[in-house]
């Protein structure tokens, strides 16, 4: 019975030591991983010359990268390195949206009216954005966009 005793205490003892070693393990490898070295971007944003007052920008990755997103105020923005893209190719996306005056239907509420608003920031740097960056590892990662609107051009008609 001693015997009995001792083997079920060492097994015991190799049971306990090899959960602690796989628990162990599991932490080192499992939550150690952080992913990719995220990196700090900022940058000013003019529309027309002038800085974009609010909206946002965001870098969407192009090579399977993180995403990030800033709030733009006053033209800038600027985002930390705990919530920044990692080093890669992003395509960026900025929008500003901003009430036109109007009120419109509710579209859940037929009987209720809500402000209407738009984006002000052409398409080409949002929705068809052209707008691409590179983050890097050892770079100051700043990066100015300077948006322009198309201008319409007014047509004259000539009395006769």
């Amino acid at each position: 019975m001693r015997t009995e005793t001792k083997q079920r205490g060492r097994l015991g003892m190799a049971n306990l030591a090899w959960g602690v070693a796989l628990a162990v393990s599991w932490v080192m490898v499992g939550c150690g991983d952080e992913g990719p070295a995220r990196q700090p971007v900022s940058g000013v944003i003019t529309l027309d010359g002038k800085p974009l007052p609010s909206g946002s920008v965001t870098f969407a990755p192009l090579d399977g990268a993180t995403a990030a997103t800033a709030e733009i105020r006053d033209g800038a923005y600027c985002i930390g390195r705990s919530e920044g893209p990692a080093p890669g190719r992003y395509q960026v996306e900025i929008n500003a949206v901003q009430p036109t005056g109007k009120r419109i239907k509710h579209p859940d509420l037929p009987s209720s009216t809500i402000d209407e608003v738009r984006n002000v920031i052409p398409v080409n740097y949002n929705v068809r954005t052209q707008l691409a960056i590179v983050v890097t590892s050892d770079g100051e990662n700043a990066f100015p966009f300077d948006l322009t609107t198309p201008r319409r051009v007014a047509s004259r008609t000539r009395g006769r």
